[in-house]
């Protein structure tokens, strides 16, 4: 049975409140340089924290390298308590929206590109790119595919997404076409 890895988890928050990021500069475990988007953003990685949290002036949250929505929803909510901790905001409870999952799923065996270029819809250059791009509408999936038979799976937004992009490559694999 194929099984799939997370690889990154993209989901946003929202503090509901404006922050200085002038202020954040000054704690520990983050990052605030104006030479870094021109000192729009600030981040935030401390050890506890799964991945890293982007932080914008307006209170927008980026989380970023987490493998589960959960680890997402708690590394914002770890933000707000941080940042809440060091008296910069008032606390909010923020409510997670994952952006976009990047997986990986591995066929135990080497992949023809070219055959499966001629068998699905493909995008396929080798002189540009050393695999193969499919994009299905159904779950907003689009899969980079390589001849080693490891598959990323990118721009799914739910994990019950995530799984019907990745028993499409079960099924296709069972089926032959890959």
């Amino acid at each position: 049975m194929m099984t799939y890895q997370i690889i990154n988890l993209v989901a946003t928050g929202d503090l509901k409140q404006q922050i200085n990021l002038n202020d954040i500069s000054t704690l520990k475990h983050t990052i605030y340089n104006q030479e870094i988007y021109g000192g729009r953003v600030a981040y935030l990685k401390t050890p506890e924290m799964n991945g890293k949290v982007t932080i914008f002036p307006s209170g927008k949250l980026i989380s970023i390298g987490t493998k589960s929505p959960e680890q997402a929803q708690q590394d914002l909510q770890y933000t707000v308590d941080y940042l809440v901790k060091n008296k910069l905001i008032t606390f909010t409870h923020i409510k997670s929206k994952i952006r976009n999952i990047v997986a990986m799923i591995t066929i135990k065996m080497k992949l023809s590109l070219e055959e499966i270029a001629d068998i699905h819809n493909v995008i396929y250059e080798p002189e540009q790119f050393s695999g193969a791009i499919l994009k299905r509408t159904e779950t907003n999936a689009t899969y980079l595919i390589f001849q080693s038979g490891k598959i990323i799976i990118a721009g799914t937004r739910s994990i019950d997404e995530l799984k019907k992009a990745v028993q499409f490559i079960i099924k296709s694999s069972a089926d032959g076409l890959f």
